[in-house]
């Protein structure tokens, strides 16, 4: 069984790392303490808990729209040449598998904005929390920010397309002015957040 700090453990979920000691301090994820004193977390659960948390997020039928989404993702990515450099390949295995985690949580949140008004606060502050993480993170690994921004617009544009599919219409209504505005709120606040992180890095 593999084992994460809390550091890593927060990385993996794509969380600050004081989101995720509240959670295993409430309850709401299985940690555990070495003899020290120090919380670790499994891999199994951190993935279960990640599952669990999609679901509840995303309504039944919209779980077509974030399957479309990540698929959609994977082809888009293996398209671009690694010759060109970039942020799809300045970054090793690990990186870009907890790129991709972010990717999915970003995907499901967004849709959740869309679906659950009453729940846009809490959805909206886990979105911002997401942003300011990534920001931090490309700079510390010093990814330009021109490739951040680059990063971000990217996974836009796929859930962008993804919502204007005919796959996904059934779920969101894509030509609704108010589905599209909302949706675009969401991630102008999220990249707002990456920037803020992003410089945040840099003070």
């Amino acid at each position: 069984m593999q084992w994460l700090t809390l550091k890593e453990a927060s990385e993996f979920l794509g969380v600050h790392f004081t989101t995720l000691r509240k959670w295993a301090d409430e309850g709401e994820i299985r940690v555990f303490r070495t003899p020290g004193g120090h919380r670790r977390f499994s891999v199994a659960d951190l993935r279960r808990f990640l599952e669990e948390r999609v679901r509840h997020e995303v309504a039944p039928d919209s779980e077509a729209v974030l399957s479309v989404a990540v698929d959609r993702v994977r082809e888009e990515l293996q398209k671009i040449p690694h010759d060109t450099g970039g942020w799809a390949h300045q970054t090793d295995d690990e990186a870009r598998d907890l790129q991709r985690q972010r990717g999915r949580r970003l995907f499901a949140l967004a849709i959740a904005y869309a679906l659950k008004p009453n729940q846009r606060e809490r959805v909206l502050a886990e979105g911002r929390q997401l942003g300011l993480e990534y920001g931090r993170e490309a700079a510390e690994s010093r990814l330009g920010l021109m490739e951040t921004g680059r990063a971000v617009q990217f996974f836009r544009a796929q859930l962008n397309q993804v919502l204007h599919s005919s796959e996904t219409s059934h779920v969101l209504d894509a030509d609704d002015v108010r589905v599209r505005q909302t949706v675009d709120a969401f991630l102008d606040e999220v990249l707002y957040a990456v920037l803020s992180g992003y410089e945040q890095s840099l003070r």
